[in-house]
């Protein structure tokens, strides 16, 4: 009879991936990892890279036996598990570009946009398998173990120590040899920093915290490779002025407009010397599209776009510009009873915002009063802005009265 559990299974850490953990496990008994998969657990002649994508449900299920891990976190250490929040699906679709890459728009309208079919696309899977690493991770963090977001072309730096990923060759950690020798990685710049942040953040956490508000993981992950393609668009693509400042934004990267691409090709087929380019100038254009100085019009744009100032007015009138005509002064009483008035709209102001923001019902007759007027979506989703900025829970709103706002 087999025993049910083994008597030594190192926890897996963060974001692990499977053949660093089954590594790490099979060192525990003193044994190398195929020795493991073979004697211990039936499944000899895997790689690591079948490991990592996509293993046998067979062996992610006697992994859990054995360990103790539960299976939903055993799955989650391979690409298999990242279903269909960074995937959807890992079977090559017709219909798979277009439906995660062309779904939303982010630079460009979609009108602009030139649509690809890519034959057996998936996304953010290298056509060719690079080991990257963050040198600091291997040599001063116990347990040493693989991220299994280092493998796919999805971030520039290690959010750790904010250290460049590197390339080494061999198999980490017991061998590894790095591709360029340097006396210490380079940082990366806070535009970088911050992209990788956020997607670290969606990769632990389930969603990521943008300017205008909190998005799911999926969204996060398609925003960003939708990104990566229009910043890879031809400039017919492009209009005038977008033309001119995604030129300008890829001189301030450095780099030749398109990373000097001459052909299209997806994103995943491109040397990574090329898909680091193209991570800089996503991380800098989303930088300047939350400054306010570039241009986007596409529609996820909004996520990323400045809030807008929405201060409320005190009720106290403006006062008069420049010179006015003479007007015939007013009474004292009447002034006084019009500063009364004012007192009177801004208290019953407030009294109906705090009375919004604990119940459901004063809520809902608040957005009905300032949905009054308003016939565009555009307007309404300006609206459900500001009753977030006054910190009205949306929820206490009806699903037919939300609108678009909870469309992302």
């Amino acid at each position: 009879m087999k025993p049910t559990h083994w008597p030594l299974h190192p926890a897996p850490v963060q974001a692990e991936a499977l053949s660093s953990w089954l590594r790490r496990l099979a060192s525990a008994y003193g044994m190398e990892a195929s020795e493991l998969l073979a004697h211990g657990l039936g499944h000899g002649n895997l790689q690591d890279q079948e490991l990592d994508h996509n293993p046998p449900a067979t062996l992610l299920t006697e992994l859990s036996r054995r360990s103790g891990v539960s299976r939903d976190r055993v799955a989650v250490m391979s690409m298999i598990g990242w279903t269909p929040w960074l995937f959807d699906s890992m079977n090559p679709d017709p219909e798979a570009y277009r439906a995660y890459v062309h779904q939303f728009s982010v630079l460009l309208p979609h009108r602009r946009r030139k649509l690809h079919d890519p034959a057996q696309w998936l996304p953010w899977l290298p056509k060719h398998r690079i080991h990257k690493a963050c040198r600091e991770c291997l040599t001063s963090t116990e347990p040493v173990a693989l991220v299994l977001f280092w493998q796919l072309p999805l971030m520039l730096s290690c959010p750790s120590h904010r250290r460049r990923l590197e390339t080494y060759a061999g198999q980490a950690p017991e061998y590894r040899r790095w591709t360029f020798v340097a006396a210490a990685p380079s940082q990366v710049s806070d535009s970088v920093a911050l992209m990788d942040q956020r997607t670290w953040q969606a990769i632990t956490t389930g969603s990521v915290n943008l300017p205008r508000r909190r998005v799911h993981a999926g969204i996060w992950f398609r925003l960003l490779r939708t990104l990566l393609d229009e910043l890879s668009a031809v400039e017919a693509q492009c209009g005038r002025r977008q033309l001119e400042e995604i030129r300008l934004l890829w001189e301030h990267c450095g780099y030749p407009f398109r990373a000097g691409l001459l052909l299209w090709r997806p994103f995943e087929s491109l040397p990574w010397s090329i898909q680091q380019q193209l991570l800089e100038a996503a991380a800098l254009a989303m930088e300047h599209i939350e400054t306010g100085t570039l241009t986007a019009s596409g529609t996820l744009a909004h996520l990323l776009s400045p809030e807008p100032d929405r201060r409320i007015n005190d009720g106290t009138p403006p006062r008069p510009s420049g010179r006015q005509p003479a007007r015939k002064q007013a009474s004292a009483p009447a002034v006084r009873a019009l500063d009364d008035l004012w007192k009177q709209a801004v208290d019953a102001q407030e009294a109906a915002v705090n009375a919004a923001r604990g119940n459901s019902a004063s809520a809902q007759q608040l957005y009905n009063f300032a949905l009054y007027g308003r016939r565009t979506e555009r307007s309404v989703r300006r609206l459900q802005d500001d009753f977030v900025q006054l910190q009205i829970p949306t929820d206490f709103l009806s699903d037919t009265n939300k609108g678009c706002a909870d469309e992302y």
